[in-house]
């Protein structure tokens, strides 16, 4: 396609196929150039590709395409490893040399902070994982309906992949259309077994999966869950009604020991997520039981924890370095887990605030457990627990492990107006952490230094551990 042919920025409609040099990548991993001086997202392409795309949508500006040819590349791709690659969005970068995906995760910070005012801010290499594959000790696979009628459990396609090739459909209801996945890459092979013994039984039930929109058929998802330093496997089925798992836990027991417990849980909504009606617990234990840094943990069935065991633990070894407690400090941690229990360890006191119940009572539980007497768990809201804390109530450090969409600006003035010589952030968002650190250093606060680790080999996402401390203790 010679320059001359090149259709104009207004002429950019889907279908246009366009010649592309891309020169960045967003944090969901799409190629991003410019054309016109318009972003256009490239999917399938990376930093130092020149190819040729088709454009799939226009929509209020933003410019979406597809590659359909590479004509020069500078990163070089692999053959990835897993049978799935080419219809499974899950592993994104498993084409790519892992320091290739590393540098990629770098560059993603260093972009996102660019964007959110915090340009000067040294970001260091990132910290990769030991291990890139069979690393993960919770998967959550999806119920799905074949054309033909048959039963499917495993991931969504990916969009835009070729459906027809690998014999998958969307129903008229618009069910998001799935695979059966045989053996995924980044579980253990036991974990696929659960997954391979699970389809098999329930196709022999007749049930179908859950439709959201008419509220029909009866499976939605599985999820399994593996401590990897106990061995212990814990099974979580979801379903319209509790009452359709009896077949499941018989032919997971029997067949493998190790499964500790099976929970099935209620949820007729039409969002996945939307918290289960009811629980039931049909064979065994609702908590398995992990080891993590010399911490006796129970893991329930919808419990938060880092899906990386022996990266997470590096994660946490960092922030509590970090923090350089000395044994005296009132530590406030918000958004609370795990990391409240090792804080303890090192601290005189910790103040842990979650939103969630479950995650409270695993919490408390988890103290216990372990005999850690210095922390106290509050549950609700951080945006109003913080004020009612009480001003007088001083805190030398406070961390913070928010969800994806970061902290309101309401909490980060009020975490600066305390003024605590060191704030210890943990994000999984470098999008929203860009914009909460602009937050802070408006707010008095100095960035001290920036580990990203990575907790997903393989995909574009990476956590990222901060530490903050007082622009004033440093001018006195």
């Amino acid at each position: 396609m010679t320059k001359a042919n090149l259709p104009s920025e207004r002429k950019v409609r889907p279908g246009a196929r366009l010649r592309l040099t891309v020169s960045g990548v967003s944090p969901e991993g799409v190629g991003i150039a410019r054309y016109h001086g318009r972003p256009v997202y490239v999917r399938g392409a990376l930093p130092g590709d020149v190819v040729e795309a088709r454009v799939e949508k226009r929509e209020r500006g933003r410019i979406e395409a597809r590659v359909e040819q590479v004509v020069t590349q500078e990163i070089q791709r692999i053959v990835p490893k897993c049978e799935h690659f080419s219809v499974c969005g899950g592993c994104l970068w498993q084409n790519l040399e892992y320091v290739d995906q590393l540098a990629l995760k770098k560059q993603i910070v260093q972009s996102c902070f660019r964007q959110a005012g915090v340009p000067e801010v040294e970001v260091a290499d990132v910290m990769g994982s030991e291990e890139i594959f069979f690393y993960r000790n919770k998967m959550d696979f999806s119920f799905g309906q074949h054309v033909s009628g048959e039963l499917m459990l495993g991931l969504f396609v990916e969009d835009g992949a070729d459906e027809a090739e690998h014999r998958l459909s969307r129903e008229r209801a618009q069910m998001p259309a799935v695979f059966d996945v045989e053996t995924c890459l980044l579980q253990s092979e036991a974990s696929n077994q659960v997954v391979r013994t699970a389809r098999e039984t329930l196709k022999q039930t007749g049930m179908r999966a859950y439709n959201p929109e008419n509220r029909s058929g009866m499976l939605r998802s599985l999820v399994v869950r593996e401590a990897k330093r106990t061995g212990q496997m814990l099974v979580h089925l979801v379903a319209a009604r509790t009452s359709h798992g009896a077949p499941l836990k018989d032919a997971l027991v029997h067949e493998m020991p190790q499964i500790q417990g099976v929970v099935v849980s209620a949820n007729r909504t039409r969002s996945k997520n939307a918290p289960s009606s009811a629980r039931e617990v049909l064979v065994g234990q609702e908590r398995i039981r992990e080891q993590i840094l010399g911490l006796d943990v129970a893991v329930s069935a919808t419990s938060f924890s880092q899906v990386n065991t022996l990266q997470a633990e590096r994660l946490y070894e960092l922030a509590l370095s970090m923090a350089e407690l000395q044994g005296g400090e009132q530590v406030l941690d918000l958004y609370c887990g795990t990391v409240s229990l090792l804080l303890a360890k090192q601290a005189e006191s910790v103040t842990g605030v979650e939103s969630l119940p479950e995650a409270v009572e695993d919490a408390l539980e988890n103290a216990s457990q372990n005999t850690i007497l210095n922390c106290e768990f509050i549950c609700g809201d951080v945006l109003e627990v913080l004020p009612e804390l009480g001003r007088s109530r001083a805190f030398d450090v406070i961390t913070v492990n928010p969800p994806r969409a970061g902290i309101y600006r309401a909490v980060v003035q009020e975490i600066c107006g305390r003024k605590p010589k060191k704030i210890i952030y943990i994000s999984c968002n470098p999008q929203t952490l860009g914009r909460d650190l602009a937050e802070f250093q408006r707010g008095g606060y100095r960035i001290d230094r920036v580990q990203p680790v990575d907790m997903f080999p393989h995909t574009p996402h990476c956590e990222v551990v901060v530490a903050l401390s007082r622009e004033e203790d440093h001018l006195s």
